[in-house]
């Protein structure tokens, strides 16, 4: 269970998902500056990229106590390596450098200060991806077909290279314009992965829960503002409750921390519904005062699951299915229980060292408002459009949900975003043991890209970010009245 729980959180909380991509033409070796901030950057780089934990101790022991060697060499294997591509900014104790994946498009910024008075460790380390990535490191835009072209190569090579199982799919203003799948959906049974096999969604589940969250505010059953104790009067730790605004818990600002724990592995057959995960953690104290950091917490999506049930009076389950699927149209999407719809959906295999294994015995025993429930490629298609269309949210509620509303300007109410103008997109991913998806919507054009996988990620996050990053983006020239009662 070590890679579920490194997984389950979204990408970006470890470093670099869901932003924009490099030129490959940057290969020239950038040399690290000569101090002291400079040559501990450049051991941490090198002991990273080693992919290995013996250097990665030695580091940590030398230099740096709070470096995470797991963390780290999970960070390793999903992006291949990290290489700097600039120097944004650099003094004697402190350097900030643009990284780029080695396996993928994706960039981001390392931060690295150490201690005037002990220059050999590190007082501070930060690795996060750019929220606009500067154009010079973007690649050329393509045509349609082109671009196409090139992301089923690179899937190709995925699946050949033994990491991507799954199905892609392109629309535009809810038309599908391209879609393929490569793989099977249960090895068993010999079923190939199909647009109409259901994929377990893990933390893409998340929109739902903000969508039906916001939902409730526009329609001023519920406020954003106010501490979750309203909600839920008889919380475990009052202390908690009194603090933490439904806003926080949107916005992974706060501090109510992860479920997937060595508590919960010990009780994981009985935990079943959001109560339940409260009966473990509520009495759980904040891990930082809500709404002063932000760190991606799952039980603070248990905790909007809870709310939802208690606002509505309905089971979680059934408020989605009301609120969002029947609406949308989304027939092939939901969170039963496992035992319920096992041979329904296609089956996780995750990376063992025996090989390929079957996730079942590792998984939830169903779906929750943090993730975990599944839904096709066609369904998500659905969902995006019906945003767009204003059918679950009003323009101005869909706005705020995906408007950034957090200091790092990568996650708005249950939505994460990136790039600006008309390459400005918001979406989600989500990972876990055989298990993996990504959604981007481009709102200036009406596009949607979708990947879902039943391997580990974080194959299907690199293609959807892949083809996003190359795929034309022409925007929709708006005609005026006169002019649209002369179309024919």
């Amino acid at each position: 269970m070590k890679l579920l729980k490194i997984w389950q959180r979204p990408v970006f909380a470890l470093a670099l998902a869901g932003v924009c991509c490099a030129s490959s033409a940057l290969a020239a070796v950038i040399p690290f500056p000569k101090t002291p901030a400079g040559r501990l950057a450049e051991l941490r780089l090198q002991a990273f990229n080693s992919g290995r934990a013996d250097l990665l101790e030695a580091f940590k022991s030398a230099h740096d106590p709070n470096l995470s060697v797991e963390n780290e060499l999970g960070l390793r294997n999903m992006t291949g390596g990290l290489d700097l591509v600039r120097i944004s900014q650099t003094g004697p104790y402190r350097v900030s450098l643009v990284l780029r994946e080695k396996d993928g498009d994706r960039v981001g910024t390392m931060e690295l200060e150490v201690d005037d008075q002990k220059p050999e460790q590190v007082k501070s380390f930060r690795l996060a991806p750019m929220p606009v990535v500067p154009d010079d490191l973007m690649p050329q835009r393509l045509s349609s077909q082109q671009a196409w072209q090139q992301l089923t190569r690179k899937a190709d090579n995925l699946v050949k290279a033994g990491r991507f199982s799954g199905v892609f799919a392109v629309a535009r203003n809810g038309v599908l314009l391209h879609s393929q799948s490569w793989g099977e959906a249960d090895r068993e049974r010999k079923l190939n992965n199909t647009m109409q096999t259901r994929f377990r969604l893990a933390s893409m589940y998340k929109m739902l829960t903000a969508v039906a969250i916001l939902q409730l505010a526009e329609q001023q059953r519920l406020a954003l503002d106010v501490p979750i104790a309203r909600y839920l009067p008889s919380y475990p730790n009052q202390s908690l409750a009194n603090q933490v605004t439904i806003h926080q818990l949107l916005t992974h600002t706060a501090g109510t921390g992860d479920i997937f724990t060595e508590e919960y592995e010990k009780q994981r057959d009985s935990i079943r519904e959001h109560q339940d995960y409260i009966a473990l953690f509520g009495a759980r104290a904040p891990a930082f005062v809500p709404g002063s950091k932000e760190a991606y917490s799952n039980y603070g999506y248990v905790l909007l699951g809870a709310i939802i049930e208690a606002v509505t009076g309905k089971s979680y389950h059934s408020a989605i299915q009301d609120a969002i699927l029947t609406p949308a149209g989304m027939r092939d999407t939901g969170s039963e229980p496992e035992s319920q719809v096992a041979r329904q959906i296609s089956v996780g295999y995750t990376h063992a060292e025996s090989g390929l294994v079957d996730n079942r015995k590792s998984l939830p025993w169903r779906g929750t408002a943090a993730g975990g429930g599944y839904s096709t490629a066609g369904d998500l298609i659905r969902f995006s459009h019906a945003l767009l269309q204003g059918r679950l949210l009003s323009a101005s509620w869909l706005a705020k949900a995906t408007q950034a509303q957090t200091t790092s300007q990568l996650y708005a109410y249950g939505f994460q975003l990136g790039g600006s103008a008309n390459t400005r997109h918001y979406g989600h991913e989500g990972g876990a043991d055989g298990m993996n998806g990504a959604l981007r919507v481009y709102p200036a054009t009406g596009d949607v890209v979708i990947a879902l996988s039943n391997f580990d990620p974080p194959a299907a996050g690199e293609l959807v970010q892949y083809y996003g990053n190359r795929m034309p983006l022409r925007v929709p020239v708006k005609m005026s009245t006169t002019q649209k009662g002369k179309t024919k």
